[in-house]
């Protein structure tokens, strides 16, 4: 049980609250990280915490979150609601006030995920549409929230989507046709079928879709991470029984119609229990991570000739960024810990591990320099 001192810490009665300047001169050149957690079932917050695992800031929450959103050149973090999501939260980290609560549009909810773009004008929502199941990309002006423009999604639900270039969305559409009155309960899990579609932004076309064959028709793809040179990484969750082998990576790009499965070891396979959490390139783009809190561990491949590297075991683990050094990840879990792994050198290391709390998700890196 948390005392009450500590329990203030962690709400951040007790935090001074610092500005950006005042990180950027404390921490020059380093980088802080933005995460959702909770204390238990019904207490939840937001997060910064820096690179040795000190939580900096905190904000608290009405409802567990899912992944942060981070403003390009603002000081201004986001923190949008767990699927069936209903809230987006933004907050100034230097006045410690939030600053816009963000809801979605009549009959849609969120899906746990949003992106700024470039130039910081506009955000990029998710959306379900849930009278049909129909999938919406939302564009919207920021600050003011509004709705610029949207687009379908061309698929049922489009859990995240990465910017491959300024005017080209890749998104996953996971396939789940849910209702947030039973969110957790599939309405289509027979005829479900997830894909990745690579979306002109200035007309809503589909320059590129690419999906699983009829007999993979239950792989759902959820999370998704792009490099600099374009490869597109995805991760899926099955829907169908357990013990089925079924592919659980794989890569994609925009010129190719079809999807190149990750190999990896059956033993590894099946220790991912048909579930990949986060997914993520490394700085140079060279390496691939992909979490399974479900398995409790990283996996990591070398993407130019896709060669399995091995495993980084971490209970409860799905938070998964990559760091300012080549090949290195920082990972948090479950159960409050925060690890790095650098799978080409073969070494990890604990940093903290706050055993009161529970990271969520996901979580993302903020370069303070930007801000300076």
């Amino acid at each position: 049980m948390l005392s009450r001192r500590s329990f203030l810490m962690l709400s951040g009665t007790l935090i001074t609250t610092p500005t950006w300047a005042a990180l950027s001169q404390q921490k020059a050149g380093a980088a802080l990280y933005a995460s959702a957690y909770s204390l238990d079932k019904n207490t939840h917050f937001f997060a910064l915490f820096d690179d040795e695992g000190s939580i900096l800031w905190t904000a608290p929450l009405s409802q567990r979150a899912h992944a942060p959103v981070i403003h390009p050149r603002q000081s201004i973090v986001g923190i949008v609601g767990r699927r069936p999501g209903f809230f987006m939260d933004f907050f100034d980290v230097s006045s410690n006030q939030r600053i816009k609560r963000i809801e979605p549009s009549k009959d849609h909810h969120f899906y746990g995920h949003a992106l700024f773009s470039a130039d910081g004008t506009q955000l990029i929502t998710q959306e379900n549409y849930y009278p049909t199941g129909e999938g919406k990309i939302f564009i919207r002006d920021w600050p003011s929230g509004n709705i610029l423009q949207s687009f379908s999604s061309n698929g049922i639900g489009p859990h995240e989507s990465v910017f491959l270039n300024d005017q080209v969305l890749v998104i996953a559409n996971g396939g789940l046709m849910t209702h947030p009155r039973e969110d957790r309960n599939i309405l289509n899990l027979d005829t479900m079928q997830s894909n990745v579609t690579y979306l002109s932004l200035k007309d809503g076309r589909i320059l590129n879709q690419a999906t699983h064959n009829e007999a993979l028709h239950q792989l759902s793809i959820r999370h998704l991470d792009v490099n600099q040179k374009g490869t597109v990484a995805l991760g899926f969750q099955y829907q169908g029984d357990i013990w089925d082998q079924v592919p659980l990576v794989a890569l994609s790009r925009l010129e190719h119609p079809e999807l190149d499965y990750l190999p990896m070891p059956e033993d590894i396979r099946v220790r991912f229990k048909q579930y990949c959490g986060s997914v993520c390139f490394d700085k140079s783009g060279d390496i691939l991570a992909i979490s399974t809190p479900r398995g409790g561990f990283v996996a990591f491949w070398h993407v130019e000739t896709k060669t399995f590297l091995g495993v980084e075991n971490c209970r409860d683990v799905c938070g998964l960024v990559s760091t300012d050094n080549a090949h290195e990840f920082l990972l948090t879990s479950g159960t409050g810990a925060q690890l790095k792994s650098n799978p080409v050198q073969n070494t990890s290391k604990m940093i903290k591990n706050h055993t009161n709390i529970q990271w969520d998700n996901h979580f993302r890196q903020i370069n303070i320099k930007n801000y300076t």
